[in-house]
């Protein structure tokens, strides 16, 4: 009686080992999750939903490559299902030509501008290459990215001279959270979004152009006022990012914020009700 006893507890643990690494895994996949890569004074997002769908915004200036292919190599990311230039500045898409060209890359979108650097003229000439669908975005678009993941567009509404105000902003809703993307937007883009939309229920805020005086205005941060605020920049850049000014107001209203020039990568998950990371905040 005492073998059948001892094998069937075997059996019983074997199982358990067995099925607790699934149940473990499964969870992890059901997360939502930001990646905010350190690609110094840039920005570069990878946006990994449930449903394995992952969207790239932006790529860093033109040294990011082997960053963002270790990086994404690392999530084991071998497919772009969505992919986001928010604007024509080296420093957000000098690297984006070298993963079209490395990786599967079904579909880019971007503010309906071009420039002549050669960021943006490589960029497109491998769109042409690898045959990559561009989609230009106006204030009022929205992109079901699935079932439960919306992506809302509130800038640019016209195309402007100067980049920056032609960037990119837009919500990502997943579940009951509300995640902000910015680009390099500046003061008139939030005194415009903020008087056409009701960004209250704004929870993760993209600070915009790494921290700059020229963004992040306290009226803005007041009315979106979202509980998690993120900066990429570089370590002790030329720039001076982020600003003092940007600090201060996000101190003012007790955001919590984190930046890569302090800490490297950040990864935030969500489960649709939190959003949470490994990281301390700044």
């Amino acid at each position: 009686m005492k073998g059948v006893i001892f094998i069937f507890r075997t059996l019983v643990i074997i199982i358990l080992l067995f099925i607790i690494p699934l149940i473990t895994s499964c969870g992890k996949e059901q997360l939502f999750s930001i990646h905010i890569i350190d690609v110094g004074q840039g920005d570069s997002i990878l946006i990994k939903t449930p449903t394995e769908k992952n969207i790239l915004i932006d790529g860093g200036d033109e040294n990011s490559e082997k960053i963002l292919k270790s990086y994404l190599n690392k999530e084991k990311v071998k497919n772009i299902d969505m992919m986001f230039a928010t604007h024509p500045d080296s420093d957000h898409i000098g690297s984006l030509d070298y993963i079209i060209d490395n990786f599967k890359v079904d579909k880019l979108y971007m503010p309906e501008t071009s420039s002549s650097n050669e960021a943006f003229t490589n960029l497109i000439d491998s769109c042409k290459r690898k045959n990559i669908d561009i989609s230009y975005l106006y204030k009022g678009d929205s992109l079901d990215i699935d079932n439960q993941t919306i992506l809302n567009v509130l800038s640019p509404s016209f195309i402007q001279s100067e980049n920056n105000l032609n960037s990119l902003v837009f919500n990502v809703n997943y579940k009951n959270k509300t995640f902000l993307f910015t680009g390099d937007s500046e003061y008139s883009n939030e005194v415009e979004i903020i008087n056409t939309y009701d960004l209250t229920d704004v929870d993760f805020l993209k600070i915009a152009h790494h921290g700059s005086s020229s963004s992040s205005d306290i009226a803005f941060l007041s009315e979106v006022t979202p509980d998690v605020a993120v900066i990429s920049c570089g370590y002790k850049n030329q720039y001076g990012h982020p600003h003092k000014s940007t600090l201060d107001n996000l101190n003012k209203l007790n955001i919590l914020t984190y930046r890569t020039d302090l800490l490297g990568d950040i990864v935030f998950y969500s489960d649709g009700d939190t959003i949470f990371t490994k990281k301390n905040y700044n």
